[in-house]
C-alpha cells in the first residue's frame, strides 16, 4: 500500500542525514501556516444583506375640478382714423351770359302795285216768264198688307220642345253635384216625323254632364209628322232644354 508523503516530512531512517537547521525551517513553516489559518478564522464574517422591505403606498383618487374657461380675448377697438377735412370749394361768381340777339330778318322790299280795276256791273237780265204750274194729282191709296199665312212651324217647334223635356232623365251625379243650366240644341226632323238627325249643341251651359243629358233626351224623342201647312222638306229647329 502506497503511503502519501507530506511535504517537509522525512522518514526516520533519513533524519540523521540532514542539516540540523532543517528542523527549525520546518517548524517555522508550520507556525506560519498556523498563523495564517488562525488569522483567517479570527476575521469577522460579512453579515448577509438584509432583505428589502416592501413599502405599501396608498393611492387616493381625487377628482379635480374642471379648469376654469379661458378668459375671452379682449380685442382692442381699432382706432378710427379721423376723416380728412375737405376745405370748402370757393364759390366763383360767374357773370350771367348775355343772350345774343339774332339779327333781324331783312324787310322785304315794298312794291307799289297799281290798284285793281273796278269791275263794271253787268246789265240786268230780265228772266223769261215762268210757265204755269199744274195742280198736284191726288195721292194713290196705300195697298193693304197681305194677310199672314199660317205655316205651323212655330207651333211644331214648341211641341217638339215639350216632347224633349218629357223624355229628359237627369242622372244621379247631376243631382248629387247640384248642377243646373240650359243647353240650346239644334236638330233636323224629316216631314214624316221620327227621330231627329244632325243633332248638335249651339249654345248654353258648357258643363259636359249637362250637355250629355240634353243630347240623350233629344235622341230618345220621336217627333210627329208635319202638318199640312208646313213645307214638305226637312226643317231645322233650335230649342232650349233646361236642366235643374
Amino acid at each position: 500500500m502506497n503511503s502519501a508523503i507530506l511535504p517537509g516530512y522525512l522518514p526516520p531512517e533519513h533524519r540523521g542525514d540532514r542539516n540540523p537547521h532543517f528542523k527549525y525551517a520546518v517548524l517555522a513553516a508550520v507556525l506560519v501556516e498556523i498563523g495564517i489559518v488562525a488569522g483567517l478564522l479570527s476575521m469577522p464574517r460579512t453579515p448577509p444583506a438584509p432583505k428589502p422591505v416592501k413599502q405599501v403606498v396608498s393611492v387616493h383618487m381625487v377628482t379635480l375640478p374642471p379648469p376654469p374657461p379661458p378668459a375671452p380675448k379682449v380685442v382692442p377697438p381699432k382706432p378710427v382714423p379721423p376723416r380728412p377735412t375737405v376745405p370748402p370749394r370757393p364759390v366763383v361768381h360767374r357773370p350771367a351770359p348775355v343772350p345774343i340777339q339774332p339779327p333781324a330778318p331783312p324787310q322785304p322790299p315794298v312794291v307799289h302795285r297799281p290798284p285793281p280795276p273796278v269791275p263794271v256791273p253787268p246789265a240786268p237780265v230780265t228772266p223769261p216768264p215762268m210757265p204755269p204750274v199744274p195742280a198736284p194729282s191726288p195721292p194713290m191709296p196705300t195697298p193693304a198688307p197681305p194677310a199672314p199665312v199660317y205655316s205651323g212651324i212655330g207651333a211644331y217647334g214648341s211641341g217638339a220642345r215639350s216632347l224633349v223635356k218629357r223624355n229628359l232623365r237627369i242622372p244621379a251625379i247631376i243631382k248629387r253635384l247640384h248642377l243646373h243650366g240650359t243647353v240650346v240644341v239644334s236638330f233636323r226632323v224629316p216631314p214624316g216625323g221620327g227621330k231627329a238627325f244632325t243633332v248638335r249643341v249651339v249654345g248654353g251651359a258648357g258643363n259636359p254632364l249637362i250637355r250629355r243629358a240634353a243630347l240623350r233626351a233629344l235622341r230618345a224623342t220621336s217627333f210627329p209628322a208635319y202638318t199640312r201647312s208646313m213645307p214638305n222638306k226637312a226643317l231645322t229647329f233650335t230649342v232650349p232644354i233646361e236642366i235643374s
